[in-house]
């Protein structure tokens, strides 16, 4: 009986349940990130786009460290907030039964809360992107096991329904880049895989794989050609409205200078990684010094250099869809365990595809089960949302921050050490 219930569910049904459970929890709270994005779309509104990232005072709201679709995309979810804001205040002036309560909590809350809506129809999206892909490449049935996972799985819904933080968008516009590379169909992973970079440049890590499919796959001068055009005349459509002069000129100063380095020159921002091992999380600048001979800083991005490298050379050797996705989660694990400047959020791309990876082999399921763990301790730790004070407790711990920073630099190793295979 329940074989045949579990049959007659449909990817429709898991969708719509996976919808409302983020619909429900959507109005519940939201991270102080929203609360920034909320103040850079009201000022995009109010002050226009020009000259945004240059002359624009942002005074103590925190300047955009965003590329320019995450500053359009605060703008428009601000625009529909006005538009519904103008009916709203309608129907409570001319209708004395309307509840002024609602119209309050509308006035407060409800440009945050609309902020997140395009972040849980990605959830929707990308529980479905995976869907199809399993079942292109084994069942449907195995397929249905990987929806009701994602729909239910506290990472997901916790970043975008609770948190939201917007990582399922770049996840999903990344994730369709490098389904479509793989086909070789270039245009639509310049496409999909440039929205994602210009939404927020989180998955530029994901490059050094990009360009190990392209070597791999010998991709002809004249389809290079066409995805480097394409390319800048995205580049060029989405920066012309923000820049002050040359408009590619303006956009390489913009993303080397104000967005790359990031708002937090920290060893870790609240990362418990292989930096938080050694020195906890307080606040330290990466600058920092090792023997007089190189910084911190330097150190980190020396170490991701080499084993990026060991990674996609045996990506290049052992070519295939799964290993694809492997080193996606090798990369993402790498840069969160030994890059500074890390946020407790960015083992979040290495799930969807170690998930599907779980597919591939049962024995990634200890790494799938350890690393949402982490992960959900990680952006739990100095939130605290919600209240547990057996955990909060526990977190405020240096031993137990050490603890997981461990487990995660052991997670690392043991899925660098993977052995690669066809």
């Amino acid at each position: 009986m329940a074989k045949n219930l579990w049959k007659k569910i449909s990817i429709k049904t898991i969708l719509v349940f996976s919808f409302i459970i983020r619909l429900v929890l959507l109005p519940w709270t939201y991270h102080g990130d929203i609360t920034v994005t909320y103040w850079w779309g009201k000022f995009a509104t109010e002050f226009g786009w020009r000259g945004y990232y240059d002359w624009l005072n942002f005074g103590g709201y925190g300047r955009p460290d965003q590329p320019m679709i995450n500053i359009i995309y605060d703008w428009s979810v601000r625009v529909i907030y006005n538009f519904f804001y103008q009916i709203l205040w309608f129907l409570n002036v001319k209708i004395p039964a309307f509840p002024s309560k609602f119209m309050q909590w509308y006035f407060l809350n409800g440009n945050q809360v609309l902020l997140k809506v395009p972040m849980i129809i990605a959830d929707i999206f990308l529980i479905y992107f995976v869907y199809r892909f399993v079942a292109k490449n084994f069942s449907t049935s195995k397929a249905k096991i990987a929806a009701v996972i994602l729909a239910l799985y506290p990472p997901l819904i916790y970043n975008s329904a609770i948190w939201g933080s917007g990582d399922s968008i770049i996840n999903l516009f990344a994730l369709l880049g490098i389904f479509f590379l793989y086909q070789k169909k270039y245009l639509k992973f310049v496409l999909f895989f440039l929205i994602s970079i210009l939404y927020k440049s989180s998955l530029i890590i994901w490059i050094p794989v990009v360009l190990t499919i392209l070597i791999y796959q010998r991709t002809s001068l004249k389809n290079l050609n066409k995805m480097a055009l394409f390319s800048g005349l995205l580049i060029y459509l989405v920066s012309r409205p923000f820049a002050i002069q040359n408009t590619l000129v303006w956009f390489y100063l913009t993303i080397t200078q104000k967005i790359l380095p990031g708002a937090m020159p920290q060893i870790t921002a609240n990362a418990m990684n292989f930096w938080a091992l050694i020195f906890g999380l307080k606040p330290r600048l990466d600058e920092l010094m090792i023997l007089n001979v190189i910084s911190i800083r330097n150190l980190s991005l020396l170490l991701c250099l080499i084993l990026y490298s060991l990674v996609l050379i045996r990506l290049y050797k052992n070519y295939s869809s799964k290993n694809i996705l492997l080193a996606l989660v090798q990369i993402t694990l790498i840069t969160f365990t030994f890059m500074t400047r890390m946020h407790e959020r960015y083992t979040f791309p290495a799930l969807v595809p170690l998930l599907v990876l779980c597919i591939y082999d049962r024995r990634f399921y200890k790494y799938f089960i350890l690393i949402s763990f982490t992960h959900l301790l990680n952006v739990y730790n100095w939130w605290w949302v919600p209240k547990f004070p057996l955990l909060i407790n526990f977190l405020k711990q240096d031993l137990s921050i050490r603890l997981i920073s461990l487990t995660n630099l052991l997670i690392i190793l043991k899925l660098l050490a993977k052995n690669v295979q066809k």
